[in-house]
């Protein structure tokens, strides 16, 4: 028992590693959504056809095959003594693994949604900044929820901007490798491979200036100085509940134009987001099983409001409009 079980350990990180390379990798995975939504919808078909240990067999079959093909790719493979693969193994490894299979099979293995938490919901539920005790009948809710001015009184609003994160990094030992060893750098449609391109961009970028490419990037953050250094300037929403597990970490999304692109979050906990500076376009959709019952909609997230999402089970995407500059500040509780 101990050693399936060290094997499944084993699987699951090879797996949060490989989801890491390919979001750092800037693939889109509003493109591999629809490939991965097909191959759902067409095995669960099939799962109807079939006797339940072959279709078990398959889905392994499936598993095993991504998982192999996942360590090739990434490198993870070495065939040193096997002279007659070396130049073929050579070729793949530095082509760009196009398929992040991770995410296919997630989507392949995912539960098939209960249509209940997206039956009849168009629009998120607003609520005015409210205390713990009037929040408890949200508290778990996969309802989208904006509750408005929370964060304005926070001294984020005038101390977090790229300057500031850049020189903190810069002055906090292994602050930049906790990102790229232990934590993650989503560089979305940006051409920054890590953060340390992302603080060395010029200022005339920076801001946005006419001519320059727009950008938009996240990570987290999960170096204890860096984390020390943030408290001051933010709170954990005070309305959430007081048993609820929250990680000491978070994550910064910062930029212009285009931000994340569609998809769901393989994550454990509900996710919340704090919108410090500008404002930002949200859009969300059903699992695909549920577009017959329920709606896609869009909603706006303005500066001091926290937005409430289940991010597990809600496709989400967002943009920031108008040439303006968007600063977010995310984590988890549950």
């Amino acid at each position: 028992m101990a050693a399936s079980e060290n094997d499944a350990e084993f699987v699951r990180k090879a797996f949060l590693k490989l989801t890491k390379e390919f979001i750092r990798r800037g693939a889109a995975t509003h493109d591999l959504k629809f490939v991965a939504l097909n191959a759902s919808e067409s095995a669960k078909k099939r799962a109807l056809a079939i006797p339940r240990r072959a279709h078990r067999k398959g889905v392994l079959a499936v598993l095993l095959a991504s998982f192999l093909y996942s360590l090739l790719c990434n490198g993870y493979l070495r065939f040193a003594n096997v002279t007659t693969l070396t130049s073929p193994l050579r070729s793949l490894q530095e082509t760009r693994c196009l398929l992040p299979n991770n995410y296919l099979v997630w989507e392949f293995t995912r539960p098939v949604s209960n249509c209940d938490y997206c039956r009849d919901v168009d629009a998120p539920l607003i609520l005015r900044n409210l205390t713990r005790e009037e929040f408890r009948a949200y508290s778990y809710s996969s309802r989208p929820m904006i509750i408005k001015n929370v964060s304005y009184n926070w001294p984020a609003r005038e101390r977090f901007n790229l300057r500031f994160f850049r020189d903190l990094y810069e002055r906090t030992e292994g602050a930049y490798e906790s990102v790229e060893e232990e934590c993650q750098f989503l560089r979305f449609k940006s051409n920054f491979a890590n953060l340390r391109e992302v603080f060395a961009m010029s200022e005339r970028r920076a801001s946005l200036r006419d001519g320059e490419n727009a950008w938009y990037v996240g990570w987290k953050n999960c170096h204890p100085r860096i984390l020390d250094a943030m408290k001051p300037f933010y709170s954990v929403p005070p309305f959430l509940p007081e048993d609820a597990e929250i990680p000491y970490s978070n994550y910064i999304f910062l930029g212009y134009e285009e931000g994340a692109v569609m998809h769901l979050d393989y994550i454990s906990r509900l996710m919340w987001q704090a919108q410090v500076i500008g404002s930002k376009t949200w859009i969300v959709a059903p699992t695909p099983e549920c577009d017959s019952e329920c709606k896609s909609f869009e909603f706006s997230v303005d500066t001091a409001d926290i937005v409430l999402l289940d991010t597990r089970i809600w496709y989400h995407s967002t943009y920031v409009e108008n040439g303006e500059f968007s600063l977010t500040i995310t984590s988890e509780y549950g």
